[in-house]
């Protein structure tokens, strides 16, 4: 049996280099467009404070619940949430349902259930993320321990709350 995988996610660690987006958009799109990487790097203005964000994933999982459309969001023997490119309709609910905001909606001209947009997040890359071997001070890891999932996302969550105070004190 594979065990779920967990990416555990270190905020204080970022130093802001931005490759985990890079290769990542490079990775799933073929192009280096940090828009489209499943992984997205939050901070301030003054870049004083900075959080890599990325399905983790959660243990309720409120994306899956979210989706109107059977199949198109479904966990994968890895335990990863994944979307089904093809089912997507680009709704947006499960964007909204993700506490964190390792969900993004984008209108991409052919792609998704309609041909205009598709949700995009993290699936882990089979496995063997990507962003967790370009991350030169380690702040992405694999954390193969199912129970740490929720203490992964506690940890996000608040990081992303004394970002949100910072922002609003710029």
């Amino acid at each position: 049996m594979i065990q779920t995988m967990i990416l555990d996610i270190a905020p204080e660690k970022c130093t802001g280099c931005l490759l985990c987006e890079l290769y990542c958009s490079l990775s799933h799109e073929g192009r280096v467009i940090p828009d489209l990487a499943r992984i997205s790097v939050l901070g301030d203005q003054n870049r004083q404070i900075l959080i890599p964000t990325s399905c983790i994933p959660c243990g309720n999982n409120p994306c899956i619940t979210a989706c109107p459309e059977p199949g198109a969001i479904l966990k994968n023997d890895l335990g990863a949430v994944i979307i089904i490119e093809e089912l997507c309709t680009a709704c947006g609910k499960c964007a909204r349902a993700c506490q964190i905001g390792a969900i993004k909606v984008h209108r991409l001209a052919g792609r998704g259930k309609k041909g205009k947009a598709i949700a995009l997040k993290c699936d882990q890359c089979g496995g063997d993320p990507l962003c967790v071997k370009v991350c030169p001070p380690n702040a992405i890891q694999i954390c193969p321990e199912t129970v740490a999932g929720q203490g992964v996302h506690d940890r996000l969550l608040a990081a992303q709350q004394v970002l949100e105070e910072a922002i609003s004190h710029e």
